[in-house]
C-alpha cells in the first residue's frame, strides 16, 4: 500500500478546499484566458500545475525544506515572483496601450505565443514561496511514515492535489476564455488587456505585501 487510504481521503477533501479557493494560480489562470481565451487558459493552467508538481519533487528531496528554512531564500523568492507578476502587469497594460495607439485591438489576442503563457505559469507558480510552505507545512500531515518510502507518498499525494488543480484550473479558464472570445466581437474586446494586467499587477502587489506567516 503507497498511501495511507483515511489520510489520503481527508487530504483529498482539503486539496479540493484549497484548489477551489481563489489565489494566485487562479486570478493568473483567468488574466490569461482574458488575454488568449480558452488556449491561453489551458496554457496557463498546465504551465501552474507543471510547477506544484515540481515543487512536490522538490518537497520530497528536501529542498523545499531547505528554501522555507532560510528566510534570505524566501524573501528573494517572494519578491522575485512579485516582481515577475509585476513584469507581467506591465506588458499586459503596456499592450492595450498599444492597442489604442495603432487602433486595432487584434494586437491583444495574438502575443504571446502558448509556450510563453506555459512558461509564464510555470515560473510564476515555482517563485511563489507559499506554495513551498504548503508542500512543507501541510502535506507531510497525510504522509503515514509507518508504511515508508516518505518521499514517494509526498509525491504523489502532490500529484492529486495537481491533478484536482488541473481539472479545476482548465474549467474555469476554458468557460471564462470561451467568454472572452464573446466578448471580442464587442467593443470591449479593446479592455481585456488593460483588465488582465490589473490582475497581474493586483497579484504582485499581494505577494510581496503578504510576509512570511
Amino acid at each position: 500500500m503507497l498511501l495511507d487510504p483515511t489520510l489520503t481521503t481527508a487530504y483529498i477533501v482539503v486539496a479540493a478546499a484549497l484548489a477551489l479557493a481563489p489565489g494566485p494560480d487562479v486570478m493568473f489562470v483567468l488574466a490569461n484566458s482574458l488575454r488568449h481565451k480558452a488556449k491561453g487558459a489551458i496554457a496557463a493552467a498546465l504551465g501552474v500545475c507543471a510547477g506544484t508538481l515540481l515543487h512536490s519533487i522538490a518537497a520530497a528531496i528536501g529542498v523545499s525544506a531547505a528554501i522555507a528554512a532560510s528566510p534570505i531564500a524566501f524573501e528573494l523568492l517572494r519578491y522575485g515572483g512579485a516582481a515577475y507578476l509585476l513584469y507581467l502587469g506591465v506588458q499586459s497594460i503596456a499592450s492595450f496601450f498599444k492597442a489604442q495607439a495603432s487602433n486595432n485591438a487584434q494586437i491583444i489576442a495574438d502575443a504571446p505565443s502558448v509556450f510563453n503563457v506555459f512558461r509564464q505559469g510555470l515560473i510564476t507558480n515555482l517563485l511563489n514561496p507559499k506554495v513551498i510552505i504548503f508542500y512543507i507545512a501541510l502535506l507531510p500531515q497525510f504522509v503515514n511514515t509507518d508504511l515508508g518510502h516518505v518521499g514517494l507518498q509526498i509525491v504523489l499525494l502532490g500529484l492529486i492535489h495537481t491533478s484536482i488543480g488541473l481539472v479545476y484550473l482548465l474549467l474555469i479558464g476554458t468557460l471564462t476564455g470561451n467568454a472572452a472570445a464573446w466578448i471580442t466581437k464587442t467593443r470591449f474586446s479593446a479592455y481585456l488587456d488593460a483588465i488582465a494586467g490589473i490582475f497581474f499587477v493586483g497579484l504582485a502587489l499581494r505577494l510581496a505585501l503578504s510576509g512570511r506567516q
